[in-house]
């Protein structure tokens, strides 16, 4: 995938949430630190319980599987298993993401190349409109930083993601 500024317009991002890119998640393993899916059986929106999510790892045969996993509800919950969105984890086991990098002070990251890409056609875009949805607090375009969508970082950040995407 080839991203570079221009000056298309880009809608999908605030019709998209994190959930959406959560069915796969490309993790580093656990045991040897080289790239493993961590895979859930169906991931539903706005839905506090996913049934199973196993963990593979095709280098060094790193397998682990998880049964029903749900939202935490209360924040002071530390017990069982709970699913954590929009951190540099993945949101079942909660290892670290494949897809994460340093940027100044803040870290890049994302599930999966789908998300890459999502967010790459976003912060190349000019234009960012909503096309008549109506706003969504949870979408990816509503809830991605502003030093990400800052047009005076918007080179780098493409760099970033070409760099991410060719690992």
């Amino acid at each position: 995938m080839e991203l570079r500024e221009n000056t298309a317009r880009h809608k999908d991002a605030y019709q998209k949430t994190l959930y959406d890119y959560s069915g796969y998640v490309w993790v580093k393993c656990p045991k040897c630190s080289k790239k493993a899916l961590v895979k859930a059986s169906e991931v539903i929106k706005n839905h506090p319980f996913i049934d199973e999510v196993r963990a593979t790892c095709t280098h060094c045969g790193f397998s682990d599987t998880i049964r029903s996993i749900s939202r935490r509800k209360d924040p002071k919950q530390k017990k069982g298993n709970v699913l954590i969105y929009g951190s540099p984890v993945d949101p079942y086991f909660h290892f670290d993401l494949w897809y994460c990098i340093p940027y100044k002070n803040f870290t890049f990251w994302a599930y999966n190349e789908d998300h890459l890409q999502l967010i790459g056609h976003h912060v190349s875009a000019l234009l960012r409109e909503r096309n008549g949805y109506p706003h969504q607090v949870r979408s990816i375009g509503a809830r991605l930083p502003r030093w990400m969508t800052s047009g005076k970082h918007r080179k780098e950040i493409l760099q970033l993601i070409q760099k991410l995407i060719s690992l």
